[in-house]
């Protein structure tokens, strides 16, 4: 058995003193024989087992330690003497003062001839590593938690795109079991690599811009396609250096099929509009012709007959006559009348001479009826087809009877222009001006309309009104949307 004596003459002959390098440990240190039979003890390892230094030595090391931890110390101080290697424990000790986590290691103590004559121990309070450690994985197991249950697709990659993080439904969609499956990968391991580029390139881009970044883009849920509503940003270390990328992805395919439905259900809408609205226009055309050659010549005829039967009446007969002056002039009457019907209903001068000169027309109307000034500007010789004419005269029909509702306006200025690419409508007046209330306004059926009649030629209208100073109306149609004829 090798006593303290041997081993501070062992140490001596190192040219250390046991006191001298074991005190000044921070640590608990003891020292055992094959016996297990404390040779040496600090005054740290004294003072957590409550006792003095004197009182332990030549005890069993079982008195320093609980029963458990005492026989697995045991098992571990008989491994060191048998194979010469140091085993490493950690486990939990009520020492003195309190319950702590203890590392000990266990280290073969050799004599000038190789031989293990002890084994020293060296025991560590790592309650404070513990505890972080046992925070970080409580931290991180909340983390996990909250990630795997979002309803978003969440992930995390380093500056070279390789996966640091990802969580449930990522690796679920990715056609994985588990998250730490895509640990280490790319997105070119991972996705279609068409998919992978533009993943990547967004990944440079955000890297590069030190942005976050809102995109729309597909990805393959388990090889079927479907469309993400994507929440890219950097992220940055203590000192400000991008060092990856993080993403949020939420799946829009539902929004974006219900959006698709809606565009498909507007051109829908829009296109039986326009059917509805160039049957209507047509009937238009009959009708006032109908009402225009068929009742007028019958109205002339009557006229005419009225007229020889004027000359027929002899003049004695007074009540006659008048009757039949008073059914004259009622029959001029009437044939204003059908004139003025048949143009509202669809004036031939449209047809007949084109969008110019129905609207100097409309213009001259407008002007003799509200005794409101109103200039025109129309190019000459301007032919257009019927599909674009006839909304555009509707529209400036339409803007003008507002202008006698609403403006209070002393003057309207009405332009007609067009180029190769476009023809341009701009209608003003010097009235109140429309305020955006009105311009938003659910009832407003008539700006509605308009806009409609517009949209549905792919053009734009835009109103805008300032208080006091009148209100402007700018139409815009590009002349390649339309390729109706006229009837």
């Amino acid at each position: 058995m090798v006593d303290i004596a041997q081993i501070e003459q062992l140490l001596s002959q190192a040219g250390l003193g046991l006191a001298s390098v074991f005190e000044i440990i921070p640590d608990m240190v003891f020292v055992v024989d094959r016996d297990e039979r404390v040779l040496f003890v600090n005054q740290v390892a004294a003072r957590a087992v409550g006792k003095k230094r004197e009182e332990l030595v030549g005890r069993l090391q079982s008195d320093l330690f609980h029963p458990g931890l005492a026989a697995r110390h045991s098992l571990a101080i008989q491994h060191v003497f048998h194979s010469g290697e140091t085993v490493v424990t950690e486990d939990q000790q009520d020492l003195h003062v309190r319950p702590v986590w203890i590392d000990t290691r266990l280290v073969p103590f050799r004599d000038p001839s190789g031989a293990i004559a002890a084994v020293v121990g060296i025991v560590r309070d790592v309650s404070e590593r513990r505890l972080v450690q046992e925070t970080l994985a409580l931290r991180e197991a909340y983390l996990r938690s909250m990630l795997d249950n979002l309803p978003y697709l969440a992930w995390l990659k380093n500056p070279e795109g390789k996966f640091q993080m990802v969580n449930q439904p990522f690796a679920k969609a990715a056609g994985k079991t588990r998250p730490s499956d895509l640990l280490g990968l790319d997105d070119f391991a991972v996705w279609p690599h068409e998919l992978a580029l533009a993943y990547v390139a967004d990944d440079q881009k955000v890297m590069q811009s030190r942005q976050q970044k809102l995109v729309e883009e597909q990805i393959s849920d388990r090889g079927e396609l479907r469309w993400v509503e994507t929440f890219k940003s950097p992220v940055f270390d203590a000192t400000g250096n991008v060092i990856g990328t993080t993403g949020l992805a939420h799946d829009i395919t539902q929004r974006r099929q219900l959006q698709e439905e809606q565009r498909r259900s507007r051109e829908q809408l829009r296109a039986l509009a326009a059917h509805v609205e160039s049957v209507r226009e047509q009937e238009r055309v009959r009708i006032a012709r109908e009402i225009h050659d068929e009742l007028g010549q019958s109205l002339t005829c009557m006229g005419m007959d009225l007229a020889f039967l004027d000359r027929q009446i002899d003049p004695e007969n007074k009540d006659a006559a008048a009757r039949v002056a008073a059914l004259v002039e009622l029959v001029k009457d009437t044939i204003r009348c059908v004139r003025r019907i048949s143009s509202e209903l669809r004036p031939s001068i449209l047809d007949d001479l084109g969008l110019g000169a129905a609207i100097e027309w409309l213009a001259h109307d407008f002007e003799a009826r509200t005794h409101i000034a109103c200039a025109i500007e129309v190019p000459e010789d301007l032919s257009l087809p019927f599909d674009l004419a006839t909304p555009l005269f509707r529209v400036c029909q339409e803007a003008l009877t507002n202008v006698t509702r609403h403006a209070s306006a002393t003057s309207v200025s009405i332009r007609l222009s067009c180029s190769s690419s476009h023809i341009s409508l701009v209608i003003n007046d010097n009235g109140r001006g429309i305020t955006e209330e009105e311009i938003k306004r659910y009832g407003s059926l008539g700006l509605l309309g308009m806009k409609e009649r517009i949209a549905i030629l792919g053009g734009t209208l835009d109103v805008e009104g300032k208080p006091g100073e009148g209100t402007a109306l700018a139409i815009q149609i590009p002349l390649a949307a339309s390729s109706q004829t006229r009837p």
